[in-house]
């Protein structure tokens, strides 16, 4: 039974096999009898150009079979079955390198499928020196080296990462060559080589800086004149943030770099939105640049995003003024619900910095109106209460008092979102010490348990503790 079962399978395993064999011939049946009347026809047509012309070959013979290999290579691409195109592919190479760019164009394609289906390293390498020779002969025979050498520079690093040396000098060469034209793979790839390099300390870090402002010139010119792609934007951003994660600029040098930009552009809303995203992602909001470019950015296009940016900005120059009225600004214009809350909480500690701490709670209780869970709002007005103690009540007891209400709220921050959970434990335990002790309560009129209002701007009803 045992054995019956395994013949069974083994049966349909063949006939799987002959199945998926059959199917392939009908279709290179099928391309046999549709491609070739087409190969014949289009030789017929072309038989007197082709018969003519050197760069298909030395005589009338080799030229029609250079053109027959052609069209051939070229059927099989279309039909995507590349094993087949490759003999065609590489008698063309060989034979009439001049003939036809597709030579080139649709041999990288056939050349990758040999590549990625080689079946051992050195079969896998004698094709990848194949399509390192094909891009040097595309070069001889169709000049375009800056569009090239890109191409060949790409492929370098994709099959031979430890020749990166050599991949960066072809991209080099192509972003020189290219400039505004640059394609927007090379120029993404091009920075990340520059990184990679600077990382194995190969390149020095002036070196990216002065790489990254040579493709961004060159992108910013693309943009400038239309020639972008579908995916420019992307190689933009991924450049952008290849730099800004790499550390080869200090915000000295930044600034240097953008400073001179600005003020060669300053209302160029694209420009401003790169300095400001550069310099956040750096670390540089503090400077005077930061300061002037997001501000800037803010009149020619005002937005909620913006006016928080700002505002931000402000705050941690310390000018909370001006922090306060971008935060007023982005809360007007903002309609999500959560950024919102953000913003109020960003504006209550502005105004716990200044000690003003009955509007501390009033900005944090707008927040939690819009995000109940804000648990850190919660920590923020424990805080206020507590510096409260001092001027709200007319002795030690009532001073005391305010950790009650205090407290309170450190619970209910951790209750409403655990993950300020720790941080609320750490000021319950610090601020319960401080509670009055039981002979100061009991002279006041009060034990354990009892309700209590706290007084002053607090205005509280919370529970009597004592420390023991």
């Amino acid at each position: 039974m045992y054995y019956f079962r395994n013949s069974t399978q083994d049966y349909r395993e063949i006939l799987v096999i002959k199945i998926r064999i059959m199917k392939k011939l009908v279709l290179i049946n099928v391309f046999l009898s549709t491609g070739f009347f087409l190969i014949t026809s289009t030789l017929n047509a072309q038989r007197v150009s082709i018969h003519e012309n050197p760069d298909y070959g030395i005589d009338s013979a080799s030229r029609m079979e250079c053109a027959q290999n052609l069209s051939i290579m070229s059927q099989y691409v279309k039909i995507k079955t590349y094993e087949y195109a490759y003999d065609s592919w590489k008698f063309c190479l060989e034979n009439c390198p001049k003939s036809s760019k597709n030579i080139y164009i649709q041999g990288a394609k056939i050349l990758d499928y040999k590549i990625e289906n080689a079946e051992d390293e050195e079969s896998k390498n004698v094709h990848i020196d194949e399509l390192m020779n094909m891009y040097d002969q595309r070069m001889v025979n169709f000049n375009e080296e800056g569009l090239v050498y890109g191409k060949k520079g790409i492929d370098l690093l994709k099959y031979r990462i430890e020749d990166i040396v050599e991949a960066y000098g072809y991209l080099e060469k192509s972003v020189d060559l290219q400039k505004d034209e640059v394609q927007d793979a090379v120029a993404l790839t091009f920075i990340s080589a520059t990184y990679n390099l600077m990382q194995k300390d190969i390149l020095g870090a002036d070196v990216m800086i002065s790489n990254y402002v040579k493709i961004m010139d060159h992108m910013d010119a693309k943009i400038a004149k239309g020639k972008t792609g579908r995916n420019t934007e992307q190689s933009i951003e991924g450049i952008e943030k290849i730099f800004a994660e790499s550390g080869a600029a200090d915000c000295e040098s930044l600034i240097n770099i953008f400073t001179v930009k600005y003020e060669a552009d300053p209302e160029n809303i694209e420009q401003l939105k790169k300095i400001t995203t550069l310099l956040s992602e750096t670390g540089c909001q503090e400077s005077d640049l930061y300061a002037k470019t997001a501000e800037k950015l803010y009149k020619l296009e005002p937005s909620a995003q913006s006016g928080a940016g700002l505002a931000n900005v402000f705050a941690i120059r310390q000018e909370y003024g001006k922090a306060t009225e971008y935060y007023k600004k982005a809360i007007e214009q903002e309609t999500d619900k959560e950024k919102k809350a953000l913003y109020y909480f960003n504006l209550a500690k502005i105004q716990y910095q200044l000690k003003d701490y009955p509007t501390t709670r009033k900005y944090c209780q707008n927040a939690l109106s819009l995000k109940s869970d804000l648990g850190e709002a919660y920590i923020i007005i424990g805080r206020a209460y507590a510096a409260s103690n001092g001027s709200c009540g007319s002795n030690d007891f009532e001073n005391q008092a305010v950790y009650w209400a205090a407290v309170d709220q450190f619970i209910k921050a951790k209750t409403v979102d655990p993950s300020v959970t720790e941080t609320a434990n750490e000021q319950i335990n610090a601020y319960s010490r401080l509670f009055p002790n039981q002979e100061i309560t009991f002279f006041n009129g009060y034990t354990d348990g009892q309700n209590y209002t706290v007084g002053c701007w607090i205005n509280e009803s919370t529970t009597v503790r004592t420390t023991k």
